[in-house]
């Protein structure tokens, strides 16, 4: 099936404007060739499109169901042309990557505003971690991304946004063997991280190695969510970003266990496609900023 878009054009124009003259001035076509372009639409589908009475025209029960999909195409060609023609990812389709401490306290905020000031913006949200973003980010897969201490290459710019505090949380019920546990204190417990691609993996693997601590068990995991889960039931000692777990400490279901050394916090940035930075990109990125600042996500 050999369907163009200008004979979706001149079909859709002819339905809304009633006849085919009148889809020939607006195309600013001759009317034969509004009428050429009908022909081999009906010939490329294998069916009629309209009853002709004169110059007036009416729909086919296939003409009627043709209309629908018309629009929809053309919609997303035009779409695609304002994306292209502007370079502006505003425009279309927004692809998104994002740590999972900014989706879980500030995504919701994001996309609402967005879609107040870009009502027929799109957005493709992926959240991962440092190491699966930083590729994505290489392979010019996301327009822009909030991540921690990424690694990326020149044609994409970093704008530091804070630093993301982590802390050691247990279920509230746990009992400290004094008031400030060492690497080693913890090296005895059932530990949950994230896995090998997250920052934070290499993070907590320094932390112990620089106090000579090797721990007995370590599990990982590459969702947030399922690791608060996992210490809100006792299951295991997490390392996770202290504000995601700012709620369950204030309720009182988890506990932070003091640390020295403290694990150093990670420096977070928001870093997008150099080739398409202009006015929809500078919205976006003090859009993040703020509410950054609101929602108190990082230090």
């Amino acid at each position: 099936m050999n369907v163009t878009l200008s004979q979706l054009r001149a079909f859709e124009r002819i339905v809304r404007l009633g006849s085919f003259r009148a889809a020939a001035q607006e195309l600013r076509l001759t009317q034969p060739s509004v009428s050429q372009r009908i022909r081999e639409l009906e010939a490329a589908l294998k069916t009629p499109l309209f009853i002709r009475r004169g110059p007036r025209v009416s729909l086919t029960a296939e003409g009627h169901a043709l209309i629908e999909y018309a629009d929809r195409l053309l919609g997303a060609a035009g779409e695609m042309a304002e994306r292209f023609q502007t370079r502006d990812p505003l425009k279309g389709m927004l692809r998104l990557g994002l740590n999972e401490s900014f989706a879980l306290i500030c995504l919701p905020d994001l996309l609402r505003r967005l879609e107040q000031r870009y009502p027929g913006i799109k957005t493709s949200v992926f959240v991962g971690d440092t190491g699966v973003v930083s590729r994505m980010l290489d392979a010019q897969e996301l327009d822009i991304a909030i991540v921690s201490e990424p690694t990326v290459g020149a044609h994409v710019r970093q704008e530091p946004i804070g630093r993301n505090k982590l802390g050691w949380f247990a279920r509230a019920d746990f009992e400290l063997a004094r008031d400030i546990l060492s690497p080693l204190d913890l090296c005895q417990f059932h530990l949950i991280v994230s896995p090998p691609t997250a920052r934070l993996h290499a993070t907590v693997t320094k932390w112990f190695a620089e106090s000579a601590a090797l721990p007995q068990r370590v599990s990982t995991c590459n969702s947030l969510s399922v690791t608060m889960l996992t210490i809100l039931h006792g299951t295991a000692i997490g390392l996770v970003p202290v504000r995601v777990m700012q709620d369950e400490l204030e309720r009182g279901r988890v506990k932070l266990i003091p640390v020295s050394p403290e694990v150093p916090a990670h420096r977070v940035s928001i870093c997008y496609q150099i080739s398409e930075f202009g006015p929809g990109l500078a919205a976006l990125v003090d859009l993040t900023r703020e509410l950054v600042a609101q929602h108190k996500l990082f230090i």
